[in-house]
């Protein structure tokens, strides 16, 4: 094919994501009169703003390649539920790697900005989320706006490269790489239940962390591991937490939201033999162990490492012994606060959620489960996600709500 319009070849941490063509929803729950001439606009604009959002992917002789996609991705909406934001959507990576699906019933509607994974991770995606709004907002209330146009952002192996991280050739070399992912994968799009704090609840909890020394985000995970244990009456010890960290406040030079595709890294976290088994402990032990895995900089090359043990670049290298089989691993993603997203007088957002769409084998649905944390006008909310809804699902997110209030109520 010919290379005008090729903006780069995908590299292997964001390759990972076209494997499985995984697209990442950011809801938020709208009442009141949305004006979707005004949503096209704005979408229209920030798409203008960030070209990638306009993008797909292509080939050439260095396998996937983020190509021009020639237009822009329309606005979808639909007539139906809005607790099902993905009803109706589109997607494709051999089309757009971004898409803005709406869901309306009546004066309600859920309006969902879904970005593939590997142009944009959470932080990346919630700051053009909220310039998304604002360009909304300016447009309802005929206030001109103009959005600089943004480079093409760095990935995360140029970013650690510049900061004197040792990485390998960043080009995926795979000639006449399938764009489409392999026809036995099947779309997946997990049923989400959701606990949310009140802003007071939330605002006790960081308080009562703070008391004790320990994070919001350890006191989280301090929960789920407490929950998943008792749910599946297992040991703690037998729980693997498996974390997501952005890592553009972790490098230096810091990066701002947007200059990235994804920066993140990960780390795995097991209950120490002994540790006592209540939060604030478990929280603490959490706490030591990221600011181990930061200083020695594990965490921000995990996922340097991981598809570098996967694409064989290192076969020097002694792979890490794989969990032992009595292990079960807890996926825990924390987006922190969702950055405030301007709307005129009327349409309120009363909401935010997470959702995806992927493309995964059906052996292993059952095993698509995660948690996603994140704080929503001063309110503290976790979303589990199943590949359906089960009463399973609901009773943990109620033990969940049930130990976080109680540590506030009985602090």
């Amino acid at each position: 094919m010919t290379t005008t319009g090729i903006w780069r070849a995908l590299t292997p941490t964001e390759k990972v994501y076209a494997d499985k063509e995984i697209y990442v929803g950011y809801t938020v729950r709208a009442s009141g009169r949305l004006d979707l001439d005004a949503l096209r606009t704005a979408y229209a604009a920030v798409c203008r703003a960030h070209p990638h959002l306009a993008s797909r992917l292509g080939t050439d002789e260095h396998g996937l390649v983020v190509v021009d996609a020639g237009a822009l991705p329309e606005v979808q909406v639909h007539d139906g539920d809005p607790d099902h934001p993905l009803t109706g959507v589109t997607l494709g990576q051999d089309r757009f790697l971004s898409g803005l699906n709406v869901v309306r019933d009546g004066d309600e509607a859920s309006v969902t900005l879904v970005n593939h994974h590997c142009v944009a991770d959470a932080d990346h995606s919630l700051a053009v989320f909220a310039r998304l709004w604002s360009c909304y907002t300016d447009t309802v209330e005929g206030v001109p706006f103009d959005l600089p146009r943004h480079r093409y952002p760095m990935p995360l192996e140029v970013v650690l490269g510049d900061r004197g991280f040792q990485v390998n050739n960043p080009v995926v070399r795979s000639p006449g790489a399938a764009v489409e992912p392999s026809p036995d994968l099947r779309v997946l799009v997990r049923h989400v239940a959701q606990l949310r704090l009140t802003e007071a609840q939330t605002t006790a909890l960081a308080e009562f962390g703070r008391r004790h020394g320990v994070t919001l985000n350890g006191l989280l995970s301090a929960a789920i591991l407490l929950v998943e244990a008792k749910t599946r009456d297992i040991p703690l010890t037998d729980l693997v937490l498996r974390f997501t960290v952005n890592l553009r406040n972790r490098v230096t030079p810091h990066i701002t939201p947007t200059e990235g595709t994804n920066i993140v890294g990960g780390g795995r976290f097991m209950v120490p033999p002994g540790t006592t088994p209540t939060p604030v402990a478990i929280a603490r032990v959490v706490g030591d162990q990221l600011r181990t895995g930061l200083a020695t900089g594990a965490i921000q090359r995990s996922l340097l490492d991981m598809v570098d043990l996967v694409n064989h670049q290192n076969p020097g290298e002694v792979p890490q012994e794989p969990p032992h089989p009595r292990h079960v691993v807890i996926s825990l993603t924390n987006w922190g606060r969702i950055p405030p997203m301007r709307t005129p007088t009327a349409l309120t957002l009363t909401n935010f959620q997470s959702t995806s769409h992927i493309r995964e084998s059906p052996a292993h649905f059952t095993a698509a489960r995660g948690y996603v944390a994140s704080t929503f006008t001063g309110r503290l909310g976790i979303d589990l996600a199943f590949p359906e809804k089960t009463a399973e699902q609901t009773q943990r997110v109620d033990d969940l709500h049930e130990l976080l209030v109680g540590l506030v109520e009985h602090a």
